[in-house]
């Protein structure tokens, strides 16, 4: 392997090694539990969401899943260990299970019908921060509260909105991220530890 105008150059082993298909998406079957096909559907929707994630994540999931790189070539690309690999690899992918699985909604809608639920702006401004961030601790500080005040106000709207006729699809948006809290944590990070020591062109 060598270097020539600031590219890598690769000879054909290490191009046979890296996309060898020992170590693609039928070999980690912990990540995509069954049943893969009703879980991410077509991989244009998988594409669709990886947007969504962390940059990195995203950039493991397409190099291991989509173009067969193994997860030690991936380390060796971004000078951090195979293990590392690995994790990203699996929450990348249960983000990505959290996305396709939540019921479709339209977020403008969902805050117009908030808003003709409740009164007070503080639910309304709790629960949309749940739905953008699935974080407790950061809808706390965007409101200068405490992440106990945004559980409470959180399960207690959910459980008004349940007595509440024609807020089926609503209930069901929050008790998706209500069941999986934290899941979109720090997915908006701009700047990773991690360097990237050399890329493909």
């Amino acid at each position: 392997m060598g270097s020539w105008g600031g590219h890598v150059l690769l000879d054909p082993s290490d191009l046979e090694r890296m996309f060898s298909t020992q170590d693609s998406w039928d070999q980690l079957p912990s990540v995509f539990e069954e049943p893969t096909a009703e879980h991410l559907g077509q991989l244009d929707e998988v594409r669709s969401v990886l947007d969504k994630i962390p940059p990195r994540e995203a950039d493991f999931i397409e190099l291991y899943f989509f173009q067969k790189i193994r997860q030690t070539t991936i380390a060796e690309l971004y000078n951090v260990s195979q293990p590392t690999v690995c994790y990203r690899l699996a929450r990348g992918a249960t983000r990505l299970r959290y996305l396709i699985d939540m019921p479709r909604h339209n977020p403008k809608e969902v805050e117009k019908d908030l808003r003709g639920c409740f009164s007070d702006e503080r639910d309304v401004l709790v629960m949309m921060g749940m739905l953008r961030t699935t974080c407790q601790s950061d809808v706390a500080k965007e409101l200068g509260t405490s992440q106990g005040f945004v559980r409470h106000r959180f399960l207690r709207s959910i459980s008004r909105l349940e007595k509440m006729a024609g807020m089926e699809n609503t209930v069901s948006i929050f008790k998706h991220v209500a069941t999986n809290v934290n899941i979109l944590k720090n997915t908006t990070r701009s700047c990773w530890a991690e360097d990237l020591v050399y890329s493909l062109n």
